[in-house]
């Protein structure tokens, strides 16, 4: 089912005439179809197995099932954000591999300082509120990312992914948690499992978007440093949009938490 998806968002990389676009658009809706059939299969499969390879109780709790979502959105946009400022720091800035590499470096750095604390704070503090204001922060970082100048200096690239990176270490460890601690102890090995889905297909969702971006706003009439800046800026404006997706449903579990404290 995973798979029937990213292949179909990679037809969808495939430009060309009227002829090739209508066959791409076969081709993707047949993965699409596909891949709805083995999803429903899988969980009628599930449902009446003895030993089921993922129990599908565990998605009963609305706030496990908000904080997948809210990973496989957000890792959705680090995916995109991964893949398209490659493009901007070496076709449009014109810097070297390495250099762009280096430009990288104030990302996992904010994730390291801040996770250990944010860890902390969800000690003290509800897991899904710390995520939230993390998410806000990354979504922070990554308008202005999508705002750096045509000559932006190597500072400013750094002070701006250092702020992603350290939105995004305040969210991901609180969200795990938050996951991981609403299902019972036998099923916690099935929500790591589920974790590490929402991990992987995300980012992998998240690569096949920027490349259909880029094949859908590649102009023969433009330069393609021009076409690169244009769809790299458009990729993390839709990184953006992601990350606010998975705001919205960061904020729907806590109205959900909300709930079952007034009913308790």
């Amino acid at each position: 089912m995973l798979g029937g998806l990213i292949l179909a968002a990679n037809a969808f990389t495939q430009s060309g005439d009227r002829e090739t676009t209508s066959s791409t658009l076969i081709i993707a809706l047949a993965y699409v179809f596909t891949a709805l059939i083995a999803g429903g299969l899988f969980i009628w499969r599930q449902r009446r197995a003895t030993k089921p390879l993922m129990p599908l109780e565990i998605f009963r709790s609305a706030r496990f099932s908000l904080a997948a979502l809210t990973s496989l959105a957000s890792f959705v946009s680090q995916g995109m954000t991964f893949v398209a400022l490659p493009f901007l720091f070496q076709s449009v800035y014109g810097h070297s591999a390495f250099a762009s590499a280096l430009l990288f470096l104030p990302w996992p750095a904010g994730i390291v300082l801040i996770a250990p604390h944010a860890g902390r704070l969800a000690d003290r503090y509800p897991p899904a509120i710390i995520s939230t204001v993390g998410l806000c922060i990354f979504a922070c970082g990554l308008v202005l990312l999508a705002q750096l100048p045509e000559r932006a200096q190597e500072w400013d690239i750094a002070v701006r992914s250092l702020l992603c990176g350290v939105g995004f270490g305040c969210f991901q460890s609180p969200n795990n948690r938050e996951l991981l601690s609403n299902v019972a102890r036998e099923n916690s090995g099935y929500a790591s499992g589920v974790l590490a889905i929402m991990r992987t297909f995300g980012q992998c969702l998240g690569t096949a978007f920027v490349g259909v971006i880029l094949s859908a706003m590649a102009q023969p009439a433009l330069k393609n440093v021009i076409q690169e800046d244009m769809a790299v800026r458009f990729s993390l404006w839709v990184a953006t949009a992601a990350t606010v997706v998975a705001l919205a449903f960061s904020v729907s579990r806590l109205r959900n938490m909300r709930k079952q404290r007034k009913l308790a």
